[in-house]
């Protein structure tokens, strides 16, 4: 009897164990989220002139035509507020990032146009990759 309750309280201990490490996975894992503005050289969006960004109420920061920053943020939900030099209405809007991507590029000259996605998985190694390949080429 004494060994059954052992092993039901060790059994109890090693779930609540087990779901708080996922918790702690889950809303301690951090993401780098890269605000984009820039046009496509198509045409079909054009970047904005001039805005302020901030990411779940973080601190602001300016983008001009061109512009590329990140905010690196924690669990994957956020939210993005926008507010433009030329007095149009602010722009609020939430991204989810998935648990597997560290780093999401999004697209405000997109979002702002309605074309999808404006938020895509942002791969930083795709450089040194392309560069290695034309090297072995050589």
């Amino acid at each position: 009897m004494k060994l059954n309750k052992k092993i039901i309280a060790r059994s109890i201990l090693i779930i609540l164990y087990l779901v708080l490490a996922i918790v702690m996975f889950l809303t301690g894992r951090t993401h780098t989220i890269l605000i984009d503005n820039k046009g496509d050289e198509a045409g079909t969006y054009k970047a904005v002139k001039g805005m302020e960004v901030s990411v779940d109420k973080g601190e602001p920061v300016e983008f001009y035509k061109g512009d590329r920053d990140k905010f690196t943020v924690k669990s994957q939900k956020h939210t993005i507020h926008i507010e433009f030099f030329d007095g149009k209405e602010p722009v609020t809007f939430t991204v989810n990032i998935p648990v597997t991507q560290d780093y999401v590029l999004v697209s405000i000259p997109k979002y702002l146009a309605g074309i999808e996605p404006y938020m895509e998985e942002f791969d930083i190694y795709a450089s040194n990759r392309a560069e290695a390949m034309a090297e072995e080429e050589e």
